[in-house]
């Protein structure tokens, strides 16, 4: 399955392409380098004392793993071009740091493609994700694996008073294992939104969100699964509201397509302060065969209305998107879509 779009679509940016443990491609434009914007590889930037005390601040720390990227936009900074990233596995093995570091008052979108191609086995990827006051940032991760590929991918933010992330998470094709965990922790007054659209057939695969609240944080947590061909998709979402004012909300979306996968979802709610407001709703169901008959009777194949009904459970989930990714994101619903059936 092709990309839908080119990773790297202009200069106006920065990108950045790993494949295994070699650095292929990074690019910075020379407006952005002038503010003081910062891409470059991990193991030279903890050569500043203050990058390495960031370190495995926001997810448990692991020994050994250098390669990786580095990013930094400084305080005040509107960035209106995605920065992309790319990771590829094609050969055996790979291990992943990236640490991004927003400033205070600045906004970004930061676009990131992970995939296994050829003799690729093993990808594991850490991400960790500090915002400063007031900072903004839309964090897209799609990733596209070979049926033979194990994953680890974690993901830890620590978003500062009054910042705000919208993290979007979706797949094209699922490893045979993915074990896949975001962790955030919101301070005072932040905005918080995940969505996950996960399509899987066969394969074993867990997808954990953990997200904290302090005084007047908010938070949404959006999900749409679709399990077919043997799949076990299982799906843990805490909410932890731990100040006064704290709001949050869950909403999972579980479809079967055949009655050998499983979907588990467990929404789980936890209030530490008496002034905090969480809700939560899930679902899981299968396709209604009066809509499939329904759009059978108006000429279309069996696998294409099967197609049009998932395209349309997706679609419900990019509504948080920015206007300018939708078009991307769109390309991939039908592709994945497309692949539901098998």
């Amino acid at each position: 399955m092709s990309m839908p779009w080119s990773i790297f679509e202009s200069g106006k940016s920065a990108n950045y392409l790993q494949r295994n443990f070699d650095i292929v491609r990074l690019f910075v434009a020379k407006r952005l380098a002038e503010k003081g914007f910062i891409l470059e590889p991990l193991e030279k930037a903890v050569e500043r004392e203050w990058v390495r005390k960031l370190l495995w601040k926001a997810l448990p720390a692991r020994e050994g793993i250098v390669k990786g990227a580095f990013v930094y936009v400084p305080p005040n900074t509107q960035i209106s071009a995605p920065l992309s990233m790319c990771f590829v596995v094609d050969r055996g093995a790979q291990w992943v740091h990236n640490v991004l570091f927003i400033g205070d008052n600045s906004e970004v979108t930061v676009s990131t493609t992970c995939l296994s191609a050829g003799e690729g086995e093993e990808h594991q990827g850490f991400t960790e994700v500090y915002l400063g006051r007031g900072a903004k940032l839309d964090y897209i991760t799609i990733h596209g694996w070979s049926k033979q590929t194990s994953v680890v991918a974690e993901v830890g933010v620590i978003a500062e008073e009054g910042s705000t992330i919208n993290e979007f998470y979706v797949t094209l094709r699922t490893p045979q294992a993915l074990k896949s965990s975001t962790r955030i922790v919101g301070g005072r007054k932040t905005n918080i939104l995940s969505s996950t659209l996960y399509v899987t057939g066969a394969g074993n695969s867990t997808l954990e969100t953990y997200v904290a609240l302090e005084e007047g944080a908010s938070a949404e947590i959006l999900s749409r699964i679709v399990a077919t061909r043997g799949a076990l998709v299982r799906q843990p979402i805490t909410v932890e509201a731990r100040g006064e004012g704290a709001r949050g909300h869950i909403e999972c979306r579980g479809l079967q397509l055949d009655p050998s996968s499983m979907v588990e979802t467990i929404p789980s709610l936890r209030s530490m302060h008496g002034g905090a407001q969480l809700t939560h709703e899930a679902a899981i169901g299968k396709l209604s065969r009066e809509e499939l008959e329904y759009l059978m009777s108006k000429g279309f194949s069996e696998d294409e209305a099967v197609t049009l009904l998932v395209r349309g459970f997706l679609e419900l989930g990019i509504k948080s998107l920015p206007e300018a990714l939708k078009p991307q994101v769109t390309a991939t619903l039908d592709l994945i879509a497309k692949a539901a059936k098998g």
